[in-house]
């Protein structure tokens, strides 16, 4: 927004920072996943569906309601539908399923909604994939046949909707088969944790000291090689369908890599491990959900009270204005709404996964860009 990819002279690589996402989709699917990983392969019971379900809306609705109603109504930092049924569009997670309202609202939000319906497939998936009872090595070839198809027909599936036209077609690829590729990866790395934690394998290449740096090498590589690709500087700008399945495998790539040394690896030592428990970014990963739902509505309201135009404005101006601005309403709440609604009891008894073994084994919402302290309870 600032228009600093347009005038930098490294607009290929800046406008490609939305490669975030993909890392959160890819971090939602690890996380959430693995519990259901490990009773498949320790033949325990899989934790309670309601009781997945409670905590999953307790750590997202109150956040983003909140933000909701301030942002629209308050503040009128950005433009909505009025009445009763368009409110239930956005506080239902719907708005990315009508082409009216794909553009309103808090539009960042997209993401929260896809991810909505990944927290409501993922524990039916896991039934079906753990419906019997096998040994290790029985069951990770069901769950290797299972992410494989699964990440095929998310492939198919967005070939034919980006090809599709008509209305529909500039939403249909934000649903949840678009992205459920992106999903599978962490999922892919939730099973693999599983499945060494139950047969106690630790291949050696995966535990040498030097795989987080070469993952990390790879990442480099498939973010420079997305972007290069020819994709359009601007946002909401269509490429032709190669070009844009191209991207989104790159971008998996790019956060498969990202994560893997998360996940596998000492998880006593080394550097990943004392990056993720650095306090600040611990702290920022805290109210990181906030933040991603507050950020656009000062970015808006920074303009409005500075009569400042799209695309010309100072970058360190507007991360200053708009990030300790969303920063502080992240915190704020935080403390006054998400931390109260996250201690309150649950009405289900989940059963508990065995103990994390990872770095990544706190759970963080979408948006967030490290995992978050906050997160199951």
């Amino acid at each position: 927004m600032s228009g600093y990819t347009g005038r930098s002279g490294i607009g290929d690589y800046t406008s490609r920072l939305e490669i975030g996402v993909s890392v959160f989709f890819v971090i939602s699917g690890f996380l959430l996943y693995r519990q259901f990983a490990v009773s498949h392969f320790d033949h325990r019971d899989s934790p309670a569906i309601g009781a997945f379900w409670v905590r999953r809306l307790k750590r997202i609705i109150p956040a983003y309601w909140l933000a909701f109603i301030v942002v629209s109504y308050v503040l009128h930092a950005d433009q909505v539908h009025r009445g009763v049924g368009a409110l239930a569009v956005y506080l239902g997670f719907a708005q990315i399923y009508s082409p009216a309202y794909a553009v309103s609202g808090i539009t960042q939000a997209w993401s929260l909604c896809t991810e909505m319906s990944f927290y409501l497939a993922l524990p039916l998936w896991a039934l079906l994939i753990g419906r019997k009872r096998r040994d290790p090595g029985s069951q990770m070839r069901v769950e290797l046949a299972g992410l494989a198809g699964l990440f095929a027909l998310s492939v198919i599936y967005r070939a034919v909707v980006l090809q599709a036209h008509g209305t529909l077609a500039l939403t249909m690829p934000n649903w949840l088969p678009g992205y459920a590729d992106l999903f599978a990866l962490g999922m892919l790395l939730a099973v693999f944790s599983a499945w060494s934690q139950a047969t106690g394998r630790r291949p050696r290449l995966l535990w040498h000291p030097s795989l987080p740096w070469v993952s990390w090498g790879l990442a480099a590589a498939a973010f420079i090689g997305v972007s290069n690709i020819g994709l359009p500087l601007t946002p909401i700008t269509n490429s032709p369908v190669g070009v844009s399945l191209l991207r989104q495998t790159l971008y998996g790539l790019f956060a498969f890599f990202i994560v893997l040394p998360a996940v596998v690896g000492r998880q006593d030592s080394g550097f990943v491990r004392r990056l993720l428990a650095f306090k600040p970014l611990a702290l920022i990963g805290v109210v990181s959900y906030g933040i991603y739902l507050w950020h656009e509505a000062w970015i808006e309201l920074f303009l409005r009270w500075t009569g400042d135009k799209l695309f010309t404005i100072p970058l360190v101006d507007l991360v200053a204005f708009a990030g300790g601005l969303a920063t502080l309403s992240a915190a704020a709440s935080y403390l006054l709404v998400e931390r109260p609604v996250l201690r309150a009891k649950l009405r289900f008894r989940p059963v508990q996964p065995a103990a994390p073994v990872t770095a990544l084994a706190r759970d963080g919402a979408p948006g967030s860009p490290v995992p978050s302290v906050a997160g199951r309870s």
